[in-house]
């Protein structure tokens, strides 16, 4: 089969034996709108430097680089602060979605962005094995102790020893038992960061089983209230004081199955995300000689994540967190209280917000949380947050708004038209030229290996122009049958045919 294109998108096809056919070529989906650059001056000092000197060197998109320094500081201060706000106090953790295509360099990033947690989470597990072989000894002290007094009718003087914390700082893809157990065994402040953030959200804990259970405690837990945990066989707890932050990478597919996620968005758990989805760097990464393992900035920054998590106290029997409380200057809390209100006109039917009012009801709350992160980050010692990081705050979720507008876009294309561009993919990784349907169920991408899924996905292949049917008159033999229904592939997309 051969073409020729005669106009901007149309193409004639000849086909042996017929007169050449007109055929437009339409875009599957409309073109969306690029990503705003990240706003890396809303960072404060120590963020700031961290990412500009990580961006310069690993060369991965800044938004990505951001998310993953803004989740690393965020899972060291909730460790020490809450924020007085709404009457009360809010914990000054947050949740983070990075999405990017393979190859985008998340895991180089985040490496960066995580490594000082590393070696401190290294340098406590080698204080928790000695701890642990001198609780055996003391428990076993206490034991001893306990039934000599029982034995006796009299009361045990010993206290109970508390058993160690196991100090395990991070975890990939917990269930909610999980996490419930990593918040009662072990430090009381975690982080769930995943470079692979498909795992979690593909994963059992996502699952229809788990999915509603996941998703309660993380929102309780962004919430800071106490989650608890209800068993027949070991009885019911319930966990106070505990903190956690969220920072999942995803690829493209992983992340819309999540943000289309009909459970997710009932729950309220998408609106305490914030996302982003940056413009890749692709094809401009050239090699850059740098070396970052002498950088003052990243050493800034690897020094402060040290200081806080060695700053964090907890009771040792309940393993609630000793918070202090910071506040807001009277001048940033003026400016937060404008800013909310701001966000709140703005969600009336005809109002910029309308379409993502879930998170914007949020995004005060976001502001003044990452003003809170920010400037402790950059002082840790401070007790209240100045005008400037409520400013930061502010430009932070003013753009967070922005990109979860554009994303609502990108997640509300049909599915069935992203699935018809992945088999135009397959179809060129494959060579085609022509096509039945048993060829695309038994062979095609994985999510249309059936009739009832690929036929819908040929037919919008046929009405965009891409799939030419071909008379059964003239039913060709492919892969040794004649094959009664089949197809000519006109082109593998829109481009080829622009070009």
């Amino acid at each position: 089969m051969n073409y020729s294109v005669t106009a901007p998108g149309v193409i004639e096809v000849e086909v042996p034996g017929h007169k050449p056919q007109p055929v437009e070529i339409q875009p599957l989906r409309r073109p969306h709108q690029a990503a705003e650059l990240f706003p890396h001056d809303a960072l404060g000092v120590k963020l700031g430097a961290a990412v500009q000197a990580v961006q310069a060197a690993v060369k991965a998109p800044h938004g990505l680089c951001a998310q993953s320094f803004l989740a690393g500081a965020a899972v060291c201060v909730q460790g020490i602060a809450d924020l007085e706000l709404h009457g009360g106090t809010i914990p000054l953790s947050e949740f983070f979605l990075t999405i990017g295509e393979s190859g985008e360099r998340k895991s180089a990033t985040d490496n960066h962005a995580k490594r000082p947690h590393s070696a401190w989470q290294k340098d406590e597990y080698s204080r928790f094995n000695d701890d642990l072989k001198r609780f055996k000894d003391e428990n076993e002290a206490f034991e001893k102790a306990r039934k000599d007094a029982i034995n006796k009718g009299e009361t045990c003087t010993l206290r109970e020893p508390p058993a160690p914390r196991m100090p395990m700082l991070f975890s990939e893809d917990p269930t909610f038992e999980g996490i419930f157990k990593l918040l009662e065994t072990g430090l009381p402040s975690i982080g769930i960061f995943s470079d692979e953030g498909g795992r979690m959200l593909g994963g059992h804990a996502m699952n229809a089983e788990n999915r509603l259970k996941t998703i309660a405690s993380l929102s309780k837990l962004w919430d800071g209230a106490a989650i608890d945990r209800v068993r027949a066989g070991d009885g019911s707890r319930i966990l106070y004081g505990r903190r956690c932050s969220v920072h999942l990478m995803a690829q493209p597919g992983a992340a819309a199955s999540f943000l289309n996620d009909g459970v997710s968005a009932d729950q309220g758990i998408l609106s305490r995300f914030l996302a982003v989805h940056p413009e890749s760097t692709k094809g401009t990464r050239l090699y850059a000689d740098v070396d970052l393992r002498n950088n003052a900035a990243l050493a800034a920054y690897n020094d402060t994540v040290d200081r806080l998590l060695r700053s964090w106290r907890w009771d040792d029997n309940t393993g609630e967190l000793e918070l202090q409380t910071v506040k807001l200057s009277p001048e940033a809390r003026q400016m937060w209280i404008a800013y909310h209100d701001h966000i709140e006109v703005q969600q009336t039917p005809d109002g910029a917000y309308r379409s993502i009012t879930a998170f914007a009801s949020k995004a005060a709350e976001h502001a003044a949380r990452l003003a809170g992160i920010i400037q402790l980050f950059d002082d840790p010692s401070a007790n209240v947050v100045n005008a400037d990081y409520m400013a930061c705050g502010i430009k932070l979720v003013d753009f967070y708004l922005s990109e979860a507008i554009r994303l609502k876009q990108l997640a509300a294309d049909n599915q069935d038209l992203v699935l018809a561009e992945k088999l135009l993919e397959w179809f060129k990784a494959e060579g085609l030229k022509e096509i039945y349907p048993v060829k695309v169920y038994h062979d095609g991408p994985g999510a249309i290996r059936s009739k009832a899924k690929a036929m819908p996905i040929i037919k919008i292949l046929e009405d965009h122009g891409y799939l030419s049917p071909i008379d059964p008159e003239d039913a060709p033999e492919i892969d040794g049958k004649i094959r009664k229904q089949a197809w000519r592939i006109v082109a593998y997309s829109v481009d080829e045919v622009l070009r």
